[in-house]
C-alpha cells in the first residue's frame, strides 16, 4: 500500500512542478505529503529534505507569518523529535507556536496541537535525562 501511495505522491509532485511550477504552494504541499509518508515509514533520511524544501518554498512564497509555513516548521520539528534531535526540534516548535498564536489565537486547534507537540517533546526529553 505504501508503494502505491508513494507513486501517487510522486506523480502529484511531478504534475504540480510541470503545471504550477516549483515555487507554488501546492507543490510545497505535495512535497510535505510525501515527506509525511516517509516519516510514517521511518525513512527519515528521505523525509527531511522534502520537509525542508517544502518549508523553504512556503517561506518564500507565503511568508514566514503564514500558517502553512508554521505547519512546515511543526512537521520538521516532529521529524527531529522522533529521532531524538531535540535541539533541532525546539526552536522550530517555538517559532511555529508563535506564528499560529499570532494568526489564530492561543485557543485555535492548530495552536493547541503545536503546543501539545512541543510539550510532548519536552516530556520525552526530560525522561531521557
Amino acid at each position: 500500500l505504501y508503494e502505491q501511495v508513494e507513486s501517487l505522491y510522486i506523480a502529484a509532485i511531478d504534475i504540480c512542478a510541470k503545471v504550477l511550477g516549483k515555487e507554488h504552494p501546492s507543490y510545497a504541499t505535495s512535497l510535505n505529503n510525501l515527506a509525511l509518508l516517509y516519516q510514517v515509514q521511518g525513512q527519515y533520511g528521505k523525509a527531511e529534505p522534502l520537509f525542508i524544501e517544502s518549508r523553504d518554498i512556503r517561506a518564500k512564497v507565503l511568508g514566514k507569518e503564514h500558517p502553512d509555513y508554521a505547519t512546515s516548521l511543526n512537521n520538521l520539528a516532529l521529524l527531529y523529535k522522533t529521532q531524538g534531535q531535540y535541539e533541532k526540534a525546539e526552536p522550530l516548535y517555538l517559532e511555529a507556536m508563535k506564528i499560529l498564536e499570532n494568526v489564530f489565537g492561543p485557543e485555535h486547534p492548530n495552536a493547541i496541537t503545536c503546543r501539545k507537540n512541543y510539550q510532548r517533546m519536552l516530556d520525552e526529553k526530560s525522561q531521557k535525562k
